[in-house]
């Protein structure tokens, strides 16, 4: 609420505050500033509306798991789990005043798009109301997950202990992340008769998808060693005083993880629609379309605008595109008007769009962009380049006396400095390395004392 806007202030002139003695004092109450009758403030469709669902049921799991467990060796144990869950009653944000999108308005109507004071709200569900958006918070997402957990482990024993553990996981669901996505939509938004009116079965085929937050594969692993220097040990056996302070009761730990991860299939291209092929690292690329190559691989056969394929400037020679693109590449997707080879169209206004021309009632024609508010592609995924990092410790505890010590700690973070493998771009499904996925090589040193 502005009330020095001249759209809102009582006498519809700007700096209202500056001219009036204040009405609405903050920690005080302020009765009567929005009516939910006619909340003008904001202009018609200007006021979104949020609230809960009176009468919330309590999110509930069930959960199970069969597991085996067996000494495999002294010390060492295997272990091997089927897991699974059904989460049910999760939140989920359910918008039912929603304004359609120009396309699906000028197929379902058969009209040219609204005009006049009531405008805003007019391709609402409830256009004779002032309000924009209504969101109801309500319980009625899903999710299930079921997988496999297997590892071995060894208790720490004559200087070792390590674990390793590799975990398959599929999760899928609809909601439960806080009402912050997979919000549930009513049929009018959709082109008639292409989702659902039963709110279940509209909710699984808008909404109920893979878990991209969680791996399908992960392997991780850990370990503590004692280091062979001291007294007693493999080097120095027979140090002592001094010497054995110095060398001795030195330890190496670290720990790992080896992830895979999801690639997202794009659903802003309407044209083609066959199923990416992955390359992965078969074919080494420079992308130079920036201006600037960048060194990569053609992951996936994603959409390269043909005039960009192996291309050069005319005027410098100079690369201006992605090179080393195969002799039998053809794109998996792309637009409905894609660019010429020769470049030729690249002037044309539609040319890199979805735009098709629907004929209207009045006998006129409409460019519009296709978005039928749902795609094909919709909540659907493909294995991504996986990636591993590893972190490393080296420490050690010198007594001082018999209650008095000192802990010294190398940690390195990503003590093997790598890059990691970046995901492909959404729409040419190239790879390059402009940026990292880990962080880069961190040591960290630390000196204790402790009594």
């Amino acid at each position: 609420m502005n009330l020095n806007s001249a759209g809102q202030s009582p006498d519809s002139n700007s700096n209202y505050l500056l001219r009036s003695t204040p009405v609405y004092v903050i920690g005080q109450n302020a009765q009567n500033m929005i009516t939910a009758d006619n909340p003008t403030i904001g202009g018609v469709g200007g006021i979104n509306v949020s609230y809960y669902e009176p009468y919330q049921p309590v999110t509930k799991t069930d959960q199970w798991n069969i597991t085996i467990e067996r000494e495999v060796a002294r010390n060492t144990l295997f272990r091997f789990s089927l897991l699974g869950n059904h989460a049910f009653d999760l939140d989920q944000i359910y918008d039912y005043n929603e304004q359609v999108n120009n396309y699906v308005w000028f197929l379902n109507t058969g009209q040219s798009l609204p005009t006049g004071s009531m405008s805003a709200v007019a391709r609402r569900a409830y256009p004779n109301s002032p309000y924009g958006m209504l969101e109801l918070m309500v319980k009625t997402g899903w999710a299930n997950t079921t997988g496999f957990q297997t590892g071995i482990e060894r208790r720490f024993s004559r200087g070792i202990a390590y674990q390793l553990f590799y975990v398959m996981n599929h999760a899928y669901r609809a909601g439960g992340n806080d009402w912050r996505d997979d919000a549930m939509q009513d049929p009018y938004m959709f082109i008639r008769g292409s989702v659902p009116d039963d709110y279940h079965a509209r909710n699984k085929l808008l909404n109920y998808h893979l878990d991209s937050d969680i791996p399908k594969h992960r392997i991780r692993w850990n370990w503590l060693v004692d280091m062979p220097f001291g007294r007693g040990k493999l080097l120095g056996r027979n140090a002592g005083g001094v010497l054995n302070r110095v060398i001795g009761g030195w330890q190496l730990a670290g720990m790992g993880n080896f992830t895979s991860r999801w690639w997202q299939y794009p659903t802003d291209y309407w044209g083609g629609l066959n199923k990416p092929t992955v390359y992965g690292k078969k074919y080494p690329i420079q992308d130079c379309r920036s201006g600037e190559c960048q060194r990569g691989y053609l992951w996936l056969n994603g959409y390269i605008p043909a005039n960009r394929i192996n291309s050069y400037d005319p005027k410098t020679g100079k690369p201006n595109g992605v090179m080393g693109v195969p002799s039998n590449y053809t794109p998996a997707y792309y637009p409905l008007i894609p660019i010429a080879a020769d470049g030729s169209n690249v002037n044309d206004q539609y040319v890199g769009t979805n735009t098709v021309f629907i004929r209207l009632n009045n006998g006129s024609t409409q460019a519009v962009a296709i978005d039928p508010n749902m795609h094909p592609w919709q909540n659907q995924y493909m294995l991504g380049p996986f990636n591993w990092n590893l972190d490393a410790s080296l420490f050690k505890q010198i007594p001082i006396t018999e209650r008095m010590r000192v802990r010294f700690n190398a940690d390195f973070f990503n003590v093997l400095n790598r890059p990691g493998t970046p995901m492909p771009g959404q729409a040419g499904g190239v790879l390059t390395f402009a940026n990292s996925v880990n962080a880069p090589r961190t040591l960290q040193l630390t000196l204790r004392l402790l009594w």
